[in-house]
C-alpha cells in the first residue's frame, strides 16, 4: 500500500481567511439596522426587536433572535446610506416622529409656504430617495429650522446649498449657523 494515510481537507472546510462580523443592533420605527453608517432594512414585523449583523466584505445578513436569517442585503460601504428591500418596509410608515400621517405632499407645501429654494431642496430630497418616506425625517428637520432662524434665512440656506450640490440638512444647518456666527459677530 504505498499511499499515503493523508486526507486532504474539501475546500469547504478551510477556514475563511476573512471571517464575518457579528453585532447587535435594535430595529428602528423605519425598519432598518444600521452597521458602520449604512442602514439596512428587516421586515417590518421586526419593529424594536434586537437582532444580529453577519457582516462579510460583500454580504450583509440579518438574523432574528432564533439565528434565522431574516434579510439579506449586497453590502454597501457609503454612509448615511439606505438599502432597502421595498417588501420590508410596513404597509404604512411608521417613524420614531409620529409623522406617519405626513406625506411628500404636505411637506411640499410646507416649503412653499417658506419660500421657493426651500420647496426646490425638499423637492429634490423627496425625489431622490428609492422610497420616498426615507426622506421625511430630513425634510422634517431642516424645515423646523425655520422656527429658530426664520423663513427668510432658510431659504438662503437652501439656495446655498441647492448650489453647491449638497442637498441635505447638515449642510442647511452648517449654512444657517455659520449665517447667524457672521451676524452676531458683526
Amino acid at each position: 500500500m504505498g499511499g499515503s494515510n493523508m486526507q486532504s481537507v474539501p475546500d469547504v472546510l478551510q477556514l475563511d481567511p476573512h471571517p464575518a462580523v457579528l453585532a447587535a443592533r435594535k430595529v428602528g420605527s423605519n425598519a432598518h439596522v444600521a452597521f458602520e453608517g449604512v442602514n439596512y432594512s428587516v421586515p417590518h414585523d421586526l419593529f424594536h426587536a434586537m437582532v444580529i449583523v453577519r457582516a462579510t466584505d460583500s454580504i450583509i445578513d440579518i438574523l432574528d433572535s432564533n439565528g434565522v436569517c431574516v434579510a439579506s442585503h449586497k453590502r454597501c460601504f457609503i454612509k448615511r446610506t439606505y438599502i432597502t428591500d421595498p417588501s420590508h418596509m410596513p404597509p404604512f410608515y411608521y417613524s420614531s416622529l409620529d409623522i406617519a400621517c405626513y406625506d411628500g405632499a404636505m411637506f411640499r407645501k410646507w416649503a412653499k409656504h417658506i419660500g421657493d429654494k426651500t420647496y426646490q431642496l425638499i423637492d429634490e430630497l423627496l425625489l431622490n430617495k428609492p422610497i420616498e418616506q426615507q426622506a421625511y425625517k430630513s425634510c422634517m428637520a431642516i424645515l423646523q429650522l425655520s422656527r429658530k432662524y426664520g423663513a427668510r434665512h432658510l431659504n438662503s440656506a437652501c439656495n446655498h446649498a441647492l448650489l453647491s450640490g449638497r442637498c441635505n440638512f447638515y449642510t442647511v444647518r452648517k449654512l444657517l449657523t455659520s449665517e447667524a456666527e457672521q451676524h452676531f459677530n458683526s
